[in-house]
C-alpha cells in the first residue's frame, strides 16, 4: 500500500522549513496518508555559518536521515510501494537511496522538491563557485529521482534550459504556504522582507530610504532582519506594514512576498523571475524608474482593496492546494 516516507528540511525558525514540517504533518493527516517521518534531532535552530541552511549543520542533518533510512533499509522495513519524499531535493541521500534501490533490486519511488541549484547564477551554490562539480551531480539526481516538484512554470523552465533532464518529470505544483494574520492596525511602514544577501539586493532598499527622508517623508523604511528576532515579530511588523518590496535577482517562489501580500501589504515586485507569472500588472514594475513612480503612487492613495484581495485568494489557494498535489502525483507513480 502506498506509503510516503517523509524527510523534511532541518526545523529552523528562521526560514520556512519549521512551519513545513507541521503544513505536511497536518496534510497526510488530514487525508488520511500513511506516513513515516524521516526527522532526527539537528545540530542547532540557527544559521551560523550560510545562506539558506547552514552549511555543516544541514549535512549532519542529512547524514542522519541517510542513517535512519539505511538502518530501516537493512532491517526490511521499506517496500516497493514507498516514496520518498524530499521536502529539498538537493540532498545527498538521492544517490544512496539509488544505490541501495538498484543494489537491491527494489522499485520504490524518489520525489521532491526543488528550490533551486547550481544552475542559478545567484544561487549560493554558484555564488561560491560550487558549479564545476554541482552540475553532474546535479544531472546525476534528476536521472535518478522520478517526479521533481517546483513552485512555478519559471523555475521549470530554468531547470530545463540549464540541466538534463526529462521534462516529463518536472511537475507545477506550487508550494504550500499557509497563513493567519492578526489584522493589527496599519502604519506608514515600507518593509523590505528578504534575506540581506546580495541577489536580494538590500543596498536598493538603502537608496530608497534615503531617496525619501530627503524629501522630508513620514515613512519608515524598515529591514525586518535588522528588528525582527523571532518570527512572530516579523508577522507582527508585516501586520504593521502598508507596502513591501522586492529588488531580487533570484526567485523561483518568493515566500517573504506572499508573505507580506496575505499580511496585508501591498507587494511591489520586479516585473521578472517567478514574480512575473504570480502577481497583477498593477504589483510589478519594470525598471527602477519605474519603481519610483509606482511607490510613491502607493505612498499617496489607498491600495485597490479589492485588487489586493483578490492577490491574496490566487495565491492563497495555490499555496494550500500544494501538498495535494503533491501528494497525487505520488499516488500516479
Amino acid at each position: 500500500m502506498f506509503r510516503v516516507l517523509n524527510l523534511p528540511i532541518e526545523s529552523l525558525p528562521e526560514r520556512y522549513s519549521q512551519d513545513w514540517q507541521r503544513w505536511f504533518e497536518n496534510e497526510f493527516c488530514r487525508l488520511n496518508i500513511n506516513h513515516v517521518q524521516i526527522n532526527p534531532n539537528s545540530l542547532s535552530d540557527k544559521i551560523q555559518n550560510g545562506s539558506f541552511l547552514d552549511v555543516a549543520a544541514t549535512h549532519y542533518y542529512k547524514a542522519k536521515q541517510i542513517e535512519m533510512v539505511s538502518e530501516m533499509m537493512y532491517n526490511n522495513l521499506i517496500t516497493d510501494d514507498d516514496v520518498f519524499l524530499f521536502h529539498d531535493l538537493w540532498h545527498p541521500a538521492i544517490e544512496s537511496l539509488a544505490y541501495m534501490r538498484d543494489g537491491l533490486g527494489m522499485k520504490f519511488k524518489i520525489v521532491g522538491c526543488l528550490h533551486a541549484g547550481s544552475y542559478d547564477p545567484y544561487d549560493f551554490l554558484a555564488k561560491k563557485g560550487m558549479n564545476y562539480w554541482a552540475e553532474d551531480i546535479e544531472n546525476g539526481w534528476f536521472k535518478i529521482v522520478d517526479k521533481i516538484f517546483v513552485a512555478t512554470n519559471f523555475h521549470k523552465k530554468l531547470l530545463l534550459k540549464k540541466r538534463k533532464v526529462d521534462p516529463k518529470k518536472i511537475i507545477v505544483t506550487g508550494f504550500p504556504i499557509y497563513y493567519e494574520g492578526k489584522h493589527l492596525p496599519k502604519e506608514n511602514i515600507i518593509v523590505f522582507p528578504h534575506r540581506l544577501d546580495s541577489e536580494k539586493n538590500p543596498h536598493l532598499f538603502a537608496e530608497v530610504e534615503l531617496y525619501f527622508q530627503k524629501r522630508g517623508t513620514d515613512w519608515k523604511f524598515i529591514r525586518t532582519k535588522d528588528v525582527c528576532t523571532t518570527k512572530q515579530e516579523y508577522y507582527d511588523l508585516l501586520e504593521r506594514s502598508k507596502i513591501a518590496v522586492s529588488f531580487a535577482d533570484q526567485e523561483t517562489w518568493g515566500i517573504c512576498m506572499q508573505e507580506s501580500l496575505f499580511a496585508g501589504c501591498v507587494p511591489l515586485v520586479p516585473d521578472k523571475l517567478s514574480y512575473t507569472e504570480m502577481y497583477f500588472p498593477a504589483f510589478k514594475y519594470r525598471d527602477m524608474r519605474d519603481f519610483y513612480i509606482v511607490l510613491q503612487s502607493y505612498m499617496n492613495l489607498d491600495v485597490n482593496k479589492i485588487l489586493l484581495k483578490e492577490q491574496q485568494e490566487i495565491l492563497l489557494k495555490k499555496g494550500s492546494a500544494a501538498i495535494e498535489n503533491m501528494i497525487e502525483e505520488m499516488k500516479r507513480l
